[in-house]
């Protein structure tokens, strides 16, 4: 659907991509007022500040939110616009992973997806709910959580997802299988797990399909469960990701559910779209073709 949009605040985190932030924001910004359309350009300052912005940008009836950052600056931003539906999202994606860009064939390159924010086509896709929470692409509880989460407070040299697999072979030696018990419209699972996911778009980490099959707008999460495995069949599975070819393993559960409840013992913390939500117990709830983002 094609919507008629004048107005915009344009919210960019300068530091992400290495400093792609800042450059492809005051490209976007010059382009978009050539163009004639009105809207200012806000460099967040730190966590938390892109919810802030947005939610101010909000209240003084701004309709159209451009992000321009990785699927944290995103998650800020969905957040702020939580469960109001006359919201419209554009993405410049210059982050680590740029999953939901690469879900919905953002292009990566500023122009080209700039170009896509001036065609102001839309498209609509699930949220998922996690408390008061919400999140955008893939929940993850376990391996997969940890490695994210060292990604993001440790850093790394290297980007996007060589990134991703230099925490991975690292996080392998310390990482110890906790028991859960893992309920949704598939019934219940009990046991030990290497990791849950639960998702709305295929990818997490820059390309790591996880989950294969999700759709974005079909009102169903897709949920991967990971039983323990040898290290070495991690690292070879890890190789499969990419294209899905995990899925085949025999310790690999591949469901849908609409809701899904998790708990563990010790309780891990649960992390979404790369950011911590809180520790489980939780439930995560589906909410149908929720956000409307321009996409090609």
């Amino acid at each position: 659907m094609r919507v008629n949009l004048s107005t915009f605040r344009l919210i960019a985190n300068p530091i992400s991509g290495k400093g792609k932030g800042r450059k492809f924001s005051e490209i976007a910004l010059k382009k978009l007022n050539t163009a004639g359309l009105e809207g200012e350009l806000f460099l967040t300052t730190g966590p938390g500040h892109a919810n802030q912005l947005a939610q101010d940008a909000i209240s003084t009836g701004i309709r159209w939110l451009i992000a321009c950052g990785g699927d944290g600056t995103i998650h800020e931003i969905v957040n702020a616009i939580g469960r109001k539906q006359d919201i419209i999202l554009g993405l410049i994606p210059c982050g680590k992973g740029n999953d939901l860009a690469s879900a919905l064939r953002i292009p990566k390159n500023p122009i080209q997806a700039i170009e896509v924010l001036l065609a102001q086509q839309t498209r609509q896709t699930d949220l998922g709910k996690i408390g008061d929470k919400f999140f955008h692409t893939i929940a993850t509880c376990g391996y997969d959580a940890e490695v994210g989460r060292r990604v993001t407070e440790e850093g790394s040299i290297l980007s996007g997802t060589l990134a991703y697999i230099q925490k991975a072979i690292t996080t392998l030696p310390k990482f110890e299988a906790p028991e859960a018990r893992i309920e949704g419209d598939f019934g219940i699972f009990e046991g030990k797990i290497l990791l849950t996911s639960v998702g709305i778009t295929s990818s997490y980490g820059g390309g790591m399909k996880i989950l294969p099959d999700a759709i974005l707008d079909d009102g169903l999460f897709d949920v991967c469960i990971i039983k323990p495995i040898p290290n070495l069949t991690i690292l070879r599975m890890l190789a499969t990701l990419y294209w899905g070819g995990h899925t085949n393993h025999p310790d690999v559960q591949i469901h849908r559910t609409r809701t899904l409840s998790l708990e563990t013992n010790p309780p891990l913390k649960l992390y979404a779209d790369g950011e911590l939500i809180g520790p489980v117990p939780t439930k995560i709830e589906m909410i149908d073709q929720h956000i409307t983002i321009v996409v090609p």
